[in-house]
């Protein structure tokens, strides 16, 4: 097996195992949480797997664009706050 072939797996292992068996939080938390950071890193295919299975687990849409919207405030802080010290440093 070649070591691409092997990190694969290793990663298939990795995302069974936290979106598997229901730990602490339930399966519809732990994929609003996905679908928050997908958005957060701009992954299109995240994203579209993270409301497939919310869509799946018949996840309201005001709980979905409750996720949105608090993935929304922290792209919306970051940009504020690396404004704020830009200009802060180059007053």
């Amino acid at each position: 097996m070649s070591n691409a072939q092997d990190v694969i797996e290793h990663y298939n292992r990795f995302h069974s195992a936290v979106y598997g068996p229901e730990g602490a939080l339930d399966r519809k938390t732990r994929h609003l949480i996905c679908l928050g950071a997908a958005l957060g890193a701009s992954c299109e295919p995240c994203t579209k797997y993270a409301l497939g299975v919310l869509r799946e687990l018949q996840t309201s849409d005001a709980e979905i664009d409750e996720a949105i919207e608090v993935a929304m405030t922290v792209g919306a802080s970051s940009a504020r706050l690396l404004a704020k010290k830009v200009r802060a440093e180059n007053a």
